[in-house]
C-alpha cells in the first residue's frame, strides 16, 4: 500500500493534512518531525509533507527535520513553516515579516505540476509571521501574493516544493487540488487505500502477534 508521510512540526492542522490525503484513497500517516532517517526509510513512503508550525526558523530550538531527508530522493512538500524550512535549508533567506492571517489572493505563475488545474489565481489561507526573502539556487517561484513574492516555489529536478499557504483548510479554494497534484502526479501514489482494508490488515497483524 502506497503511503505519504506527514512530519508534524506542531501545526494545529497536521492531522487535517493526513485526512485530506486519505480522502482521495491514499494512506497518510503523521509522525514526529525528528523521526530517525532509517525508521522513515523502513516506512517506504512515496513522498513526504512537512506540516506548518508555530516556530520560526530563526529560533535556536526551532524543530528541524532529520539530516539527510532531502538526500533520499523522495518528493517533499513543505507547508508554511515547512516551506520556510526548505528555503532556509537549501541556502535561501527567510525574513521576519508582518503577521499575515487570513485569505489572500494567490496569483499562479506556473499552473503546471504542483499548481496544475488552479487557473490564474485563487484564494489561499495564510497564517504566518515569516516569509521567504530570497530563494535558494535551483528554486523557482510558481505562485505569489501581494505580501509574499514566493508564496509557492518549486525545484522540479529535486522534487522539492514549498507553499506559504495552507491547502488543507477549507478557506483555501481548490486547496485539495494542490495536495492531489503532489500526491498523485508528483509522488505517483496509487489510490489503493480504504478504511475497511486498513482495519482488516491491522486486525490480522494484531491477532498474529
Amino acid at each position: 500500500m502506497d503511503k505519504i508521510i506527514v512530519l508534524d512540526f506542531g501545526s494545529q492542522y497536521s492531522h487535517l493534512i493526513c485526512r485530506r490525503i486519505r480522502e482521495f484513497s491514499v494512506y497518510s500517516e503523521l509522525v514526529p518531525y525528528n523521526i530517525p532517517l532509517e525508521e522513515l526509510k523502513k516506512m517506504n513512503p512515496k513522498g513526504i509533507v512537512f506540516s506548518g508550525g508555530p516556530a520560526s526558523v530563526y529560533n535556536k530550538d526551532s524543530p528541524q527535520p532529520t539530516n539527510g531527508i532531502f538526500e533520499i530522493g523522495l518528493p517533499v512538500l513543505g507547508i508554511c513553516y515547512g516551506h520556510q524550512l526548505i528555503v532556509n535549508k537549501f541556502g535561501g533567506k527567510v525574513k521576519r515579516s508582518h503577521k499575515e492571517y487570513g485569505s489572500s489572493l494567490l496569483s499562479i505563475d506556473n499552473n503546471s505540476d504542483l499548481l496544475a488545474g488552479m487557473g490564474q489565481s485563487t484564494r489561499a489561507w495564510m497564517s504566518h509571521g515569516d516569509a521567504a526573502e530570497s530563494l535558494p539556487e535551483g528554486f523557482k517561484v510558481i505562485g505569489h501574493t501581494e505580501n509574499s513574492f514566493a508564496a509557492a516555489i518549486a525545484n522540479k529536478q529535486k522534487m522539492v516544493y514549498g507553499i506559504q499557504f495552507h491547502p488543507e483548510v477549507v478557506h483555501t479554494e481548490n486547496g485539495v487540488q494542490v495536495l492531489k497534484n503532489f500526491v498523485l502526479d508528483i509522488c505517483k501514489a496509487k489510490q489503493d487505500w480504504t478504511l475497511e482494508n486498513f482495519i482488516e490488515s491491522n486486525s490480522v497483524r494484531y491477532f498474529k502477534n
